[in-house]
């Protein structure tokens, strides 16, 4: 696995491979703009070559981009539904623009509209995009919640509805995340548990719709539905599970991203804490 963490773009995005570099990491993810903002002026060309510089110069692997997390691809509200669906439009394309092929993004919550209706909207969400986007390389990654009150995703099988329905599957794919899962209920803890879970994974969304992890320890507990991430090893999933995804070859290309508390001051000790489990060539 290519081993990252979401660093800060303070300062603009153009700052974001030091920030990478200085917390150790191999790969990275951004925001592009406030993930609390909606709008943002575009990107300049300078920022632009500035980042891609900075990549090519520290040979960091382009890993992803986080949607705002204001965005709800399910909105029962019109208006907020509106505004999730430009705001996508908006991050995808500054995602392209940055060379950066995976855009993540929470499948949204149906806020009472009942899941088959939520994982409808979704769709169709996603299909309003990739009509309306002038990117036409980036892929859009549904992450893997824990599937707390209204919110989609806490099952394979939710995510994999949504995609189903999208009219455009082979821009959709999954990114994992170990807290969320842990969370919603599959057991990753032990060998065993790992497999059948990897099992699941494959047979309801298949593993090659796999493109990234985010990889986490929880604060909550096995299907607890709470999303609070811990420290590697810190929490209640363990080592073990991360030693496990980290020797499991059918994901050696792909970005593992931390989301630990702490931020870029903590990264680098989380990363060495997952170095250290990679097995011996």
């Amino acid at each position: 696995m290519i081993l990252g963490a979401h660093v800060s773009i303070a300062g603009g995005v153009a700052n974001a491979p030091q920030n990478a570099v200085d917390c150790t990491c191999e790969t990275l993810q951004i925001f592009t703009k406030s993930q609390l903002q909606w709008q943002a002026p575009p990107l300049l060309r300078d920022e632009i070559a500035g980042f891609k510089r900075g990549m090519k110069l520290n040979h960091l692997v382009p890993g992803t981009v986080h949607a705002a997390y204001l965005v709800n691809l399910a909105a029962r509200d019109p208006d907020l539904l509106v505004k999730s669906r430009d705001c996508m439009i908006s991050d995808l394309g500054r995602t392209e623009h940055l060379g950066i092929p995976y855009l993540v993004v929470h499948p949204g919550a149906h806020r009472g509209q009942g899941a088959e209706k939520g994982i409808q909207v979704a769709a169709k969400s996603l299909d309003y995009i990739f009509r309306n986007t002038h990117a036409h390389r980036t892929m859009v990654l549904l992450e893997a919640t824990t599937g707390t009150g209204s919110v989609l995703g806490g099952t394979f099988e939710e995510l994999a509805a949504i995609r189903s329905l999208c009219r455009f599957p082979a821009r959709v794919g999954f990114c994992i995340d170990t807290c969320h899962i842990y969370g919603a209920g599959y057991d990753i803890r032990t060998p065993a548990g790992y497999t059948a879970t990897i099992h699941e994974l494959d047979r309801v969304l298949g593993l090659d719709n796999v493109r990234a992890f985010h990889l986490n320890d929880s604060k909550g507990a096995l299907g607890s539905k709470i999303d609070r991430h811990a420290e590697i090893g810190q929490g209640e999933i363990g080592l073990e599970p991360f030693r496990l995804l980290l020797a499991d070859t059918r994901f050696t290309k792909m970005p593992g991203i931390l989301e630990t508390p702490g931020g870029d001051g903590a990264y680098a000790r989380n990363l060495a804490v997952l170095r250290s489990l990679i097995p011996s060539p």
